[in-house]
């Protein structure tokens, strides 16, 4: 059996535990569906089952198990119905099956032209993570010549389709991020470093992309409401809440660091985006607007 047959298998699985406990039957019902669909083998019989779900818990780290009130297989743990991973290799495993179905693609699947995002390090650099490894590497700066750095690597962060090593700086003595696209000449030392604690996911929890150097606050945001559901669809961010509504405005409020990358996300939006608060943030947008008018001899 051809692995591709099993890791979809098992994340067509995930995918339906996720959304809610299955027999046996639902289960081989999804498989069946989902084989015409991509053109891969998935129908199982109940001992293959069994083996799937134990290798689900020793590959992906998934506990599923049988509820005899539901009768029904289920996901053991609540987290990870909202586990983001899972969700992307699902999607990421979606694009490859259809890359392979259509050999030329430019007839039916156009992709966006990227440069390297940096995920050719991701193994090395998890490796240097898990392990506490001092890594070395030279950063390619725009408006700088390269630089050597010397870190400690302690998790890779993704932000507006681009990945960041967030590393503590041994040179420095503080914690750095680095695009990945821009890190070349990586090597692995067999040095171990040691970097003060941090919690990841707390310290960025209220950033809008990647920097966090003004202290996270309250922002207002006043959108057409022809934007609503679009806003919606797309969040600027996980804080974001509807506070206020009328017939031609709605009203968002956010918590988050008012960084410059977020000063241009508003700028992107033009006169459908009003800032409300801070007043801060509010001058800058009218600094930006005042500059522009002056370019292009707006009176």
């Amino acid at each position: 059996m051809a692995k591709r047959d099993f890791i979809k298998r098992h994340l067509l699985i995930i995918e339906l535990l996720r959304k809610r406990p299955s027999t046996y039957e639902d289960i081989l019902h999804y498989l069946n569906n989902n084989q015409d669909q991509i053109g891969y083998q998935l129908e199982i019989s109940q001992r293959t089952l069994q083996r799937d779900l134990k290798e689900i818990d020793s590959i992906w780290g998934i506990e599923i198990a049988y509820n005899r009130s539901k009768q029904a297989y289920e996901i053991e743990r609540e987290e990870y119905a909202e586990d983001e991973t899972i969700q992307r290799t699902l999607e990421s495993f979606d694009l490859i099956s259809a890359l392979k179905q259509n050999r030329k693609v430019g007839k039916s699947i156009f992709l966006e032209k990227r440069k390297s995002s940096g995920s050719e390090h991701f193994n090395g650099l998890i490796h240097a993570i898990d392990n506490h490894l001092i890594i070395a590497f030279d950063h390619l700066s725009f408006s700088k010549e390269p630089s050597a750095r010397r870190c400690v690597p302690i998790a890779i962060k993704e932000s507006q389709n681009r990945f960041y090593l967030i590393a503590y700086d041994l040179d420095v003595k503080d914690f750095r991020n680095f695009g990945l696209e821009r890190v070349a000449n990586l090597v692995l030392t067999n040095e171990r470093g040691n970097s003060p604690k941090i919690n990841i996911e707390k310290s960025y929890q209220h950033a809008f992309g990647i920097e966090r150097y003004e202290a996270a606050q309250k922002v207002v945001l006043q959108f057409d409401i022809q934007q609503k559901e679009y806003v919606k669809s797309l969040p600027f961010h996980h804080s974001q809440r509807i506070i206020a509504e009328d017939q031609n405005h709605f009203t968002l409020e956010l918590f988050l660091h008012p960084t410059h990358d977020f000063l241009l996300e508003i700028m992107r939006h033009g006169p459908i985006c009003e800032v409300i608060e801070p007043v801060m943030l509010r001058d800058l947008v009218k600094e930006r607007v005042k500059k522009l008018a002056q370019i292009y001899q707006i009176a």
